[in-house]
């Protein structure tokens, strides 16, 4: 086809390109506040040209494909990192409510109460006779095994807690997986007609991203257009149109109603942060506390029963005896006594009882009240540290020599530290994110001036092919008039 009526259909093609090119725009425009959405582009290109008299003349445009503005590697990039901050998100908050439990600025820390117990026994030395003194020593202690066994509760309760959210989380990681597999379905259906379900794909990406918030992930686009989703470790999620699902009971999370934990096989994000502080942190600190109760028992508890109370007896605890505890597996195991400590039933509610004299067991002897008492400043004891890694499945320990409160330090010490490092860490991560979600938005974001300008191109564009078809007309109504 050629002549008049073969530019008509050209300028005809053009005002349909440019249409198709002005929705798309106004597509963008719509969506500039919606999150997730990737800018589009009408690509035009030219028809195949028409051969006439050894020529080859061009027959107008079409709109080939609307694409998406879109930069894989970024996103993939925002993903990981994503996932990586809110591990760091998780961990610090829970350790922020840790530090606030081992608060020592307050009053009623425990090497504040520890103090005033020792202080207690120097004060009985001075006046070994004295009730007063014995009735204080007492309330000290009670205030001292109840800061004990407040944070071991606390801890655990800690963990507790960890557990459901790690509950929720799984929940949360079984919607989204089920719903990434629906938009699979349905971009694999749109797009079976080499169409390209843009819109489709930002509502799966944006879900790609709020699931590696929950555990990290990796995935792989398929040739159909579907993605396969995969932890870290290789569990699958998501496969084309089917997903399979977690499920948390207790301490554990089973894959597919298959009962093998797979809590090794989840890392990164909220979930993976949570297993960290569930099954490596939180049962250090709960261990280490442990032995610091244990040693204060059994070191208290050795001198006490070697000393003489006012009416001359001897043999009696000062604390419960821990090591014949029912479940206790060995002589030497602290494992539980921050929880379990508490006065012996030979000194509560019978001051009397405390055994405050030394060898001599005479009246006003004050020897085993000093001795009890120097174990505050003694640097010889050999306390255990424990290390708890690989979500539980290594713990090691090593002698620590010093004194309890040197060791209480240390661990209000790592504490600290750590909970500093995961602030840093979050920070970092959140600043590199933002970096890369900017090179992302310079990409895919909707840029309203870039926008504007586009559609002022393609206005003119659609006029000019206007006035072609109106020139053509003029010039079929000359021919026309030449009859």
């Amino acid at each position: 086809m050629s002549g008049l009526s073969a530019i008509l259909n050209i300028a005809q093609g053009a005002m349909n390109a440019t249409q198709m090119a002005m929705q798309v725009i106004s597509h963008n425009i719509a969506n500039v506040n919606t999150p997730g959405y990737t800018r589009q582009k009408a690509v035009v290109q030219t028809q195949a040209p028409l051969d006439l008299n050894r020529l080859k003349i061009g027959t107008g445009v079409l709109v080939d494909s609307v694409t998406q503005c879109f930069d894989r590697f970024t996103t993939r990039a925002i993903h990981e990192k994503t996932s990586s901050l809110k591990d760091y998100e998780s961990k610090a908050l829970v350790l922020s409510s840790v530090e606030a439990s081992w608060n020592e600025t307050e009053e009623s820390s425990l090497s504040q109460t520890l103090d005033e117990f020792w202080n207690a026994w120097q004060d009985l030395a001075s006046n070994p006779g004295g009730t007063a003194e014995r009735t204080a020593l007492l309330e000290k202690a009670k205030i001292l095994t109840g800061k004990f066994n407040s944070l071991s509760q606390e801890l655990g309760q800690t963990a507790q807690n960890l557990n459901t959210n790690i509950q929720m989380g799984v929940e949360e990681v079984n919607r989204l997986a089920g719903q990434i597999a629906k938009l699979n379905e349905q971009i694999g259906a749109a797009e079976g007609s080499q169409t390209t379900a843009n819109d489709l794909r930002d509502q799966r990406n944006q879900l790609l991203e709020e699931l590696s918030g929950w555990v990290g992930i990796t995935y792989l686009e398929q040739d159909n257009g579907s993605v396969t989703v995969l932890t870290r470790e290789g569990l699958l999620l998501v496969n084309g149109h089917e997903s399979w699902d977690l499920s948390a009971a207790g301490d554990s999370i089973y894959y597919n109603g298959i009962e093998n934990d797979v809590s090794d096989r989840l890392t990164g994000g909220k979930i993976g942060g949570w297993l960290d502080l569930r099954d490596e942190t939180l049962p250090q600190y709960r261990a280490n506390l442990d032995e610091m109760a244990g040693t204060l028992i059994q070191g208290v508890n050795n001198l006490h029963r070697a000393g003489y109370t006012l009416s001359g007896g001897t043999g009696m605890n000062f604390f419960e005896d821990f090591q014949t505890a029912p479940g206790v597996p060995n002589p030497g195991d602290y494992s539980g006594a921050a929880a379990y400590i508490s006065l012996s039933s030979d000194v509560l509610g019978s001051p009397e009882n405390i055994a405050a004299g030394g060898a001599s067991g005479a009246p006003g002897d004050n020897g085993n009240a000093l001795s009890i008492a120097a174990l505050q400043t003694d640097g010889s004891l050999n306390i255990r540290k424990w290390t708890i890694t690989d979500r539980g499945e290594t713990t090691s320990s090593r002698l620590q020599t010093g004194t309890l409160d040197d060791y209480y330090q240390s661990l209000i010490g790592e504490l600290g530290i750590l909970a500093e490092e995961t602030n840093e860490n979050q920070d970092s991560t959140q600043s590199l994110l933002d970096s890369l979600a900017k090179v992302r938005d310079s990409v895919s974001g909707v840029n309203l001036d870039e926008e504007l300008t586009e559609m002022m191109k393609v206005q003119h564009a659609y006029e000019a092919a206007s006035k072609v078809i109106a020139a053509t007309d003029q010039m079929m109504q000359t021919l026309l008039d030449m009859r």
